[in-house]
């Protein structure tokens, strides 16, 4: 700015200068004559440039959403508890066969004749009788047996929020131009000077 307004006091200066010899020029080719004369001199107004900072645009807040962040588990999910599971089995059983006493020993009198037709009388032993007797037999009794069936798992996956939604406030500067203008330094005047100076 000091430079701009230098450069305009010399221009001014420069067109006072001029204006002086032509009003002397004047003067002594036919107005007046002598120490008497005088010259009207116009000194033009001066201009310097000033620069002034204005802003462009104005502070301002925005709020900026995020959204939430979310990630993928895997989990050990148990579908089918531990049992246990009864296997009944029979009892098992067999044929036994066995000799079994059907009558036992005995004797009894017996009276016969003899080959001379004399009574005779006599003990006769009858023997025992036995016979073959088939059964069935419980070898083995029923019982129970038990299995044991372990859990049955599976894997599920489910999304889980790692992170919510979140409402950022982010501040944004003002903006602000530079720019020039032109400014008066000082009026323009009109004096008298005398002719010869």
């Amino acid at each position: 700015m000091l430079r701009s307004l230098s450069s305009s006091r010399i221009i001014a200066a420069s067109a006072f200068t001029t204006a002086l010899l032509i009003g002397a020029s004047a003067a002594q080719a036919g107005g007046c004559r002598g120490s008497a004369c005088y010259n009207l001199v116009t000194a033009p107004p001066v201009y310097g440039t000033v620069n002034e900072t204005y802003q462009v645009r104005p502070a301002q807040t925005q709020h900026r959403v995020v959204p939430a962040e979310y990630e993928t588990v895997t989990d050990n999910v148990m579908i089918a508890p531990e049992r246990r599971i009864g296997h009944r089995r029979a009892a098992v059983y067999d044929t036994v066969t066995e000799t079994v006493l059907i009558a036992p020993a005995t004797r009894r009198w017996d009276v016969s004749r003899d080959a001379w037709g004399n009574m005779v009388g006599c003990w006769v032993v009858v023997p025992a009788q036995y016979g073959v007797q088939s059964r069935r037999v419980e070898v083995s009794p029923a019982t129970v047996e038990y299995e044991m069936v372990p859990a049955v798992y599976t894997q599920r996956q489910r999304k889980v929020m790692v992170r919510p939604t979140e409402v950022v406030r982010e501040e944004i500067p003002a903006v602000y131009e530079t720019r020039q203008r032109q400014v008066l330094v000082s009026q323009g005047s009109q004096y008298w000077s005398r002719a010869g100076y």
